[in-house]
């Protein structure tokens, strides 16, 4: 079980971009890059079945698609640049980025990506959760590494 003491960094839409119900465990692990400018977490939680798991993922996927809850600043404005299935993962794993950019009133100010990769695989769910200055990790490197997080989850 993750005890939370406040390492990780928190979730853009909440708990619920990262499990649903019915959980009977769960993982989380932090990614740092090469400054503080880019970071990520890993959110891996088992459910009691694979219909759990199931419920769960599409769930998170609808939370993601729908957040407000990180709204961006006033000077910033955000959209959804992709909304598809990886091809090749273990289990299906959708991939979901918004970006924030700024608003010609801030020409100054540093555009952001965020990109979510969501896996179901058995009873498992993975959501992996990333953010980065400027465009962010490029899509070929970002399913590369959801593959590879989906290829590691127990059947």
């Amino acid at each position: 079980m993750q005890i939370d003491r406040g390492l990780l960094q928190g979730t853009y839409c909440g708990v619920y971009s990262t499990e649903g119900k019915n959980v009977a465990s769960r993982l989380a692990r932090a990614y740092t890059g090469d400054n503080i400018a880019s970071y990520g977490r890993q959110h891996v939680t088992a459910y009691r079945t694979p219909a759990a798991a199931k419920a769960a993922y599409y769930s998170i996927v609808k939370t993601v698609l729908s957040c407000t809850a990180s709204k961006p600043a006033p000077t910033h404005a955000r959209k959804i640049t992709e909304n598809r299935v990886v091809k090749g993962a273990a289990g299906p794993t959708r991939v979901i980025r918004w970006y924030d950019y700024p608003l010609p009133s801030d020409p100054g100010s540093e555009a952001g990506g965020f990109p979510y990769a969501i896996t179901l695989r058995g009873t498992t769910v993975s959501v992996l959760a990333f953010s980065g200055y400027g465009p962010g990790m490029s899509a070929p490197s970002f399913d590369r590494l959801a593959r590879t997080a989906a290829a590691k989850l127990p059947r």
